[in-house]
């Protein structure tokens, strides 16, 4: 069988279920339906119409941690755990913030120390380091072999990314402003393009690195058929090509907007 007749096998015969990642999943729907209907309950409709990006953003976590996905990038491809990585980074915290209606979570936050960092240049930065050096970090061979080598801090690392990429997401699409605003139009373009470098620096690296470099999975690929060192070199290639080219279509969209905006003005 050829490797892509073995990933198809594996897609369709690796599905189950994890109890414990299945209760998250539900509890997190069932505590926003449960805001919506009572903080939202004088809204009417309008209380509910962010809830298919909410539910949109659930739909992909549940596919970055309960499908064959998390199976192929636990156990046997490097490039299948990058895929899961930029799902949970690029994909779920945008639509979990798109879904969240500011007067849902913003009498949570009325912190005044809170309001007060958000309105200084250290938010952003703050959210952009703590972000991509946390993401490097762990995609440090020796740290990525321990990390991801034990099922509880593998876990604990995704949660971790998952809550990483929320914050840096916050300065582009911040669903309570009054506390956490949002940058201005150039501003977030800016912000969409310095997220391109670390990426691609780190992704570069592992894409022209001529040695298997993480020893977790070792040559595991060639149970699918799969070349090691083929694979590593896609992961690196998500990382760089991908991840990269998500945040320059993000500030193009954003440009357009913008431009938009000033040709009105004038």
């Amino acid at each position: 069988m050829s490797a892509w007749d073995n990933l198809l096998l594996f897609w369709q015969t690796q599905w189950d279920v994890h109890p414990e990642r299945s209760a998250v999943l539900i509890a997190l729907g069932l505590l926003y339906a449960a805001g919506i209907a009572c903080v939202g309950r004088d809204r009417g409709g309008r209380a509910w119409r962010q809830g298919g990006w909410f539910l949109a953003g659930l739909l992909a976590l549940a596919l970055a941690v309960q499908s064959p996905l998390h199976h192929l990038a636990d156990r046997y491809l490097f490039s299948a755990h990058m895929v899961q990585h930029l799902v949970l980074t690029l994909v779920v915290p945008p639509l979990l913030l798109l879904g969240t209606p500011a007067w849902l979570v913003s009498p949570w936050l009325q912190f005044p120390w809170l309001s007060k960092f958000g309105h200084t240049a250290a938010y952003p930065a703050a959210a952009f380091f703590s972000f991509n050096l946390f993401f490097a970090y762990i995609h440090l061979p020796t740290i990525y072999d321990a990390v991801f080598g034990n099922e509880v801090t593998h876990a604990w690392s995704h949660a971790a990314l998952l809550i990483a990429g929320v914050a840096t997401w916050m300065p582009i699409a911040s669903p309570i402003p009054e506390v956490l605003p949002r940058l201005p139009l150039p501003g977030r373009m800016l912000y969409c393009f310095l997220q391109t470098i670390p990426g691609s620096l780190v992704g570069s690296m592992i894409t022209l690195a001529d040695r298997l470099l993480y020893r977790h999975y070792g040559l595991a690929a060639l149970e699918l058929g799969v070349d090691p060192l083929a694979d590593q070199q896609l992961g690196g290639l998500f990382m760089w090509v991908v991840g990269g080219s998500y945040f320059l279509v993000l500030l193009t969209v954003l440009f357009f907007i913008w431009a938009d905006r000033e040709e009105k003005r004038v």
